[in-house]
């Protein structure tokens, strides 16, 4: 009787696939199968490092019933990978949900980390400070925004959150009306060509944005309060 399969929670290059690591190029190669996000960007990513794999989608629309298939293939000693688009599953990500599944059912999962945008904006924000606290995507909703932003400027740490490029003037607006003239560092389009870093406090950020197209995924670092 063959021994179940393992889940790998593998992260991709999250712009330059330069960055994608020695180990998830060898688990990639190995795996049975590849449940990703966009079949598409993987097929990309996967032709870029020269070899094909059976892909599976998985995201929050086919979360049911691809959960389901991917234990099944677990059970029965197939391994899978599973990828996004950019980044590492189950990171402000549908695949958290895969992952408490799998565990549930007592099967194994290994992480086969790689590049961060989280730890590659804070490491050239230049803000000071022990520790961060991690967001996310703020609510859409402003009253529960406002409150979470509140909250997590009070605990005096550098806050990190992930935004839309269509969303993120409304949160420098709204970073404004919480806790004006605070400093921040919006990165855009990391590791990739048109990658950028804009400071200054959230009005003279918001202002440079103007002269930006909306395009990217952008990630805004907040240096913390004074206490």
């Amino acid at each position: 009787m063959s021994s179940t399969g393992i889940l790998y929670i593998l992260a991709t290059p999250i712009g330059n696939l330069g960055d994608i690591t020695l180990r998830a190029i060898e688990t990639l190669k190995n795996v049975d199968v590849v449940a990703c996000e966009d079949t598409r960007r993987t097929e990309k990513l996967l032709s870029h490092l020269g070899f094909r794999k059976s892909l599976h989608r998985y995201d929050e629309h086919t979360h049911a019933p691809s959960s389901q298939k991917i234990i099944e293939w677990l059970k029965m000693g197939r391994s899978v990978a599973l990828v996004t688009d950019a980044g590492t599953p189950a990171i402000s990500d549908p695949g958290s949900r895969l992952v408490a599944e799998v565990l549930e059912n007592q099967l194994k999962v290994v992480p086969i980390p790689g590049a961060s945008s989280v730890s590659a904006a804070l490491s050239v924000s230049g803000f000071v400070g022990e520790g961060y606290v991690f967001l996310g995507f703020l609510p859409r909703k402003k009253g529960p925004a406002t409150r979470l932003l509140q909250a997590s400027l009070g605990l005096g740490k550098n806050l990190v959150l992930f935004e839309s490029p269509f969303r993120v003037a409304d949160t420098l607006q709204l970073i404004h009306d919480v806790a004006p003239q605070t400093q921040v560092m919006l990165a855009r389009e990391i590791t990739k060509l048109h990658e950028e870093f804009l400071r200054g406090n959230e009005t003279e950020v918001l202002e440079q944005l103007k002269s930006r197209p909306n395009k990217g995924e952008v990630v805004v670092v907040i240096r913390r309060e004074k206490v």
